[in-house]
């Protein structure tokens, strides 16, 4: 066998350990049983930190002590405790972490409705969302048809009620969580990556973590019982996401000054493009 053929063996190998760990982060996403999904996510963690960094550890040092031998860097720096912390101290900006009033709206409102909601955001008066209703708060007229020049702006919100959600609505240990998953989102989609190097197709993308989000708020602003839990379950979905997209943007924004890591980061683009292809966010009934 080749010295060729090794290495196109070694790289096969490495891609199987890549899917192997976004399978266990999945598996960990979605098991019941809190102990177990710990101990996926303990596999996952350091197969994807520890195993294969050293894998792919491009430069050698010998230790300065000269104490042993040489040592494997590695080339994925020091996760914090997840990968979408890591992406989000990247890629999300501390001012576009304040949140603006509506927070978000409804991806799926007809452009006959949103431009009455538009108005009312880029009113000339003052803050327009600071008396409207929350999510939980009864609504008579909710749902009722808006007329341009006829209703009035508190009524536009009154009318539209359960097609946004306010930061008021988020006060809460569930609407933490749900911001969570507002920033994750916008980190993956904004990191190098993703951006700017076309490994995935994005228009997808941009519907999965557009309908993500607002499944994540709205089920925030709901609350109720199973709020905490739901909410647990979307941020280890995009966990499944993050991990495999951080491990490609590294190897991508290191690729300038390391030109060898062409081949570990066409590997890493194959994991994400796995991955994005399979994964979508849980589309069922929103709470």
């Amino acid at each position: 066998m080749t010295e060729q053929d090794v290495e196109a063996r070694v790289d096969e190998l490495v891609r199987g350990l890549r899917r192997m760990a976004a399978g266990l982060w999945e598996a960990a996403a979605e098991h019941p049983q809190p102990a177990r999904a710990r101990e996926l996510s303990a596999a996952a963690r350091a197969l994807t930190n520890t195993v294969l960094p050293r894998l792919d550890g491009e430069t050698v040092e010998a230790d300065p002590a000269g104490r042993s031998g040489p040592e494997v860097r590695d080339t994925v720096p020091a996760a914090r405790s997840t990968a979408l912390e890591e992406l989000i101290e990247l890629y999300v900006a501390d001012y576009a972490r304040r949140l603006d009033e509506p927070v978000m709206t409804d991806p799926d409102l007809p452009y006959g409705q949103w431009k009455h909601l538009h108005r009312v955001v880029f009113g000339r008066d003052g803050d327009h969302f600071e008396h409207a209703p929350l999510w939980n708060d009864a609504v008579p007229s909710r749902g009722r048809a808006v007329v341009r020049g006829v209703t009035s702006q508190a009524e536009v919100l009154r009318r539209m009620h359960h097609r946004y959600v306010l930061r008021r609505d988020l006060d809460s240990a569930e609407g933490a969580l749900a911001v969570q998953v507002l920033h994750a989102c916008d980190a993956i989609r904004g990191c190098r990556a993703i951006k700017d190097a076309g490994f995935v197709a994005l228009d997808e993308l941009d519907l999965d973590l557009e309908n993500l989000k607002w499944r994540a708020l709205v089920t925030a602003a709901g609350r109720g019982a199973e709020a905490g839990s739901r909410l647990r379950e979307l941020l280890g979905q995009v966990e499944v996401l993050a991990t495999v997209v951080l491990e490609l943007d590294t190897r991508y924004r290191q690729h300038g000054a390391e030109p060898a890591l062409s081949s570990r980061i066409a590997g890493a683009a194959q994991g994400v493009q796995a991955l994005a292809l399979d994964w979508r966010p849980d589309k069922g009934a929103l709470p």
